[in-house]
């Protein structure tokens, strides 16, 4: 988002919320202006204002980034199938294609329940005689997919790359890309 739909973005929340508006200052809003412009600047506007829109319908304060962030990733990206739906996938897939159609039962299942699949194995699954261990592994392994799952999706792709450098960093001495260290700067400034 440029700085003008950040600007149109806070106008809808300073009508939406009149009252945690009142009293901010110029220079306060030039610095809200500012970082919530670098914090979206990878958001289109027009999912930006549903995600908004959502918030402002749930929720009786305005929104921090982190709640904006999180709720134009809910905008954006299908959720994942809930934890005991696709646990329920495994013992279909265990029921229609057993022990030896390892291939068929994982192309049977979705992206997400298929990568839980194959984190626990799938002939470990099949030759198992402990269901109701197996049922608690399975949701343990794809809650903590979900949840890293939503919180990449969060991230502004600035922040993923700067991440993805600071790990290329920690192996050799690549430098922060300079898109990267000027939003750091404006931010602390």
């Amino acid at each position: 988002m440029t700085t003008k739909e950040t600007s149109i973005l806070l106008g809808i929340l300073r009508v939406a919320y009149p009252r945690f508006y009142a009293d901010i200052s110029p220079a306060d809003v030039k610095v809200s202006v500012d970082t919530w412009t670098l914090m979206l600047s990878d958001t289109n506007l027009d999912v930006a204002k549903v995600a908004l829109q959502r918030l402002i319908a749930t929720s009786k304060f305005p929104p921090s980034i982190a709640e904006m962030r999180e709720s134009i990733a809910a905008v954006q990206y299908p959720s994942m199938p809930d934890a005991g739906d696709a646990w329920g996938e495994v013992n279909e897939a265990i029921k229609n294609y057993g022990f030896y159609r390892q291939s068929e039962a994982l192309a049977s299942m979705r992206e997400p329940v298929r990568l839980a699949v194959e984190r626990m194995g799938w002939r470990e699954l099949c030759m198992s005689e402990n269901s109701m261990a197996d049922r608690a592994h399975f949701l343990r392994i794809y809650e903590s997919m979900e949840k890293r799952s939503r919180e990449e999706q969060q991230l502004p792709i600035a922040v993923k790359e700067a991440i993805a450098m600071i790990g290329q960093s920690i192996s050799g001495s690549d430098e922060l890309p300079s898109h990267i260290t000027t939003a750091a700067e404006t931010v602390s400034a």
